[in-house]
């Protein structure tokens, strides 16, 4: 038996809304998905709401696959490269992104809430009293329910579901910031440790010479055993210091292998050097920075906005939860559930109803209530973690920034150190080849001039560390650690004095060495020990 064409007509009444539904509930939230804050300010117009989503999605910084994908990674990586490349392959970005995405379809299910909700259920049963002459029952029933209000349960819940994914899509940005500090570092620590090796080659050649020359003196009785044996022990201290920054070297190596996602014994050629480049952001423009680009404090942001939905959330129950119901019923004797046959007639037995339901839960023994309260003072404790995170953050800033000034400074004096180092070992060589000088004078000076490299060594790895840990501090993410993406607002750096004059400093140690070095031999004893000299040379 047919329905009736106004039942036809109501069906299909019910199917439009289940495919209008979907769209509704995406043109609803569409003003405040951009690109998906929806809870900025229920106050504030469409043009604010974009305006201060446009900023969020800025602030947020990701890079994304897409911006490494037409990098070729060859065996020879600089610093951005390496940096580009883990951000492309290391597994912890992965695991961020996956997460990310895992938060953005939560949203989309917490949105699915606004439209109705489409249910069929099919049930046999048995009865003792007959109907119709039948004692089988079977039902299959259709309804269609469409949330009209809900203490604005399903709004909090969308809304705390978007900022979720929000914050989830800082955390990869928190993630990828920390991992370019992190290759930016061991890369960075990498250059010295070579720079290190270098100059341990260069402490090996100047105490053989001097063992050398040490052993020429002493075959000709010009100088007792102990400075042979000095020179000896000197020599062997070096080589050891030697071994040990092959090995940094070795080890750093494998370090930036692993944060690449490479195999850590593969052969990579890292390029790069030590160098000074002044950093010309103010203080000022450094605290503003992290305020407005680090992920943590825009993620405590979240995490606020996050509390006051689950005090929204909590509240829903204080009000009516309102539903309007559309269900279509059929029963029959028989499993395509087509009415009853009764004397060789069928009956048909359905019906539709539409209607509206209304619950309300007046007392609870102060559940909702309590449940409030905890939620209000979690957004207190939310802000006051907030506020907090702000303060480390300017902490951070400041001691960085600082770190920056006491390197570029330090780099200042170990440039003059080793150019007055420089000086005082070939003064000491020349004195001791013209016998008026100490086989220790020689080896202290030696020394000394190890020291002042190591220490300029460190001053410049630690400069370059300072910076990238600077932009860490700040929220902004620079693979190659240059500055000239840098906008400097004020139109004048605090370090430019510092550079010109490590310039100046520099220039003026640079002097041609006018020592003894170069005077002739002329005593009969000195032309043997040169020919002596000379000897070992060709050996």
């Amino acid at each position: 038996m047919r329905c009736p064409r106004w039942q036809q007509l109501l069906l299909l009444i019910m199917l439009s809304i289940i495919i209008a539904a979907p769209v509704y509930a995406e043109e609803m939230t569409s003003q405040e998905d951009v690109p998906q804050d929806v809870k900025i300010d229920r106050e504030a117009s469409p043009a604010e709401r974009s305006a201060v989503a446009a900023e969020i999605k800025q602030a947020s910084n990701a890079i994304k696959p897409e911006d490494t994908a037409g990098i070729l990674f060859s065996g020879t990586f600089t610093l951005k490269k390496a940096v580009l490349k883990a951000l492309a392959d290391n597994p912890s970005i992965e695991a961020a992104r996956r997460g990310a995405t895992s938060a953005e379809e939560t949203r989309k299910a917490a949105r699915g809430a606004f439209g109705p909700a489409l249910s069929t259920e099919y049930t046999a049963s048995y009865s003792d009293k007959s109907v119709f002459n039948n004692h089988n029952i079977y039902q299959w029933s259709l309804t269609v329910s469409q949330p009209i209000f809900t203490g604005f349960n399903i709004l909090a819940t969308y809304n705390s579901a978007a900022l979720t994914a929000q914050s989830q899509e800082l955390a990869l940005g928190l993630s990828e910031l920390n991992l370019i500090f992190l290759v930016q570092q061991n890369f960075i620590n990498l250059l010295a440790a070579r720079e290190n090796v270098e100059s341990a080659k260069d402490s090996v050649e100047r105490l053989a010479s001097q063992l050398k020359v040490a052993q020429a003196f002493y075959d000709v009785g010009l100088k007792p055993r102990i400075d042979v044996l000095r020179a000896e022990a000197q020599l062997s201290e070096a080589e050891d210091t030697l071994i040990s920054a092959q090995n940094t070297v070795v080890i750093q190596e494998a370090r930036l292998n692993t944060l690449l996602n490479l195999p850590v014994n593969a052969h990579i050629q890292y390029e790069g050097e030590l160098a000074y480049f002044p950093f010309e952001q103010p203080l000022e423009v450094s605290l503003d920075t992290a305020a407005h680009y680090r992920p943590d404090i825009l993620i405590a942001r979240k995490a606020t906005e996050i509390s006051q939905e689950q005090v929204t959330l909590a509240a829903s129950d204080f009000y009516p939860q309102i539903f309007a119901n559309v269900e279509y019923v059929k029963n029959g004797d028989g499993f395509d559930v087509n009415g009853f046959d009764s004397n060789n007639n069928t009956t048909a037995l359905s019906n539709t109803s539409v209607g509206a339901t209304l619950e309300w839960s007046l007392f609870s023994w102060g559940t909702t209530y309590f449940a409030t309260t905890s939620a209000k003072q979690n957004v207190l404790s939310v802000k006051a973690t907030e506020a907090n995170t702000w303060q480390e953050a300017a902490f951070e800033v400041k001691s960085r920034y600082l770190n920056i000034i006491t390197a570029a400074k330090r780099i200042k004096v170990a440039e003059k150190t080793v150019a007055a180092a420089e000086e005082a070992y070939r003064m000491a060589v020349a004195r001791y080849q013209a016998q008026v000088g100490t086989n220790t004078d020689v080896l202290d000076a030696q020394s000394d001039l190890s020291s002042a490299e190591a220490s300029l060594i460190t001053a410049r790895g630690d400069y370059m560390i300072s910076v990238a840990s600077l932009y860490n501090a700040t929220g902004r993410k620079v693979p190659g650690l240059t500055t000239s993406n840098i906008i400097n607002e004020t139109g004048h750096g605090l370090q430019s004095d510092i550079a010109s004059d490590i310039k100046e400093d520099v220039a003026a140690e640079r002097k041609d060495d006018t020592s003894a070095l170069d005077q002739p031999l002329d005593t009969d004893t000195d032309r043997q020990l040169e020919n002596t000299l000379e000897k070992e040379a060709d050996q």
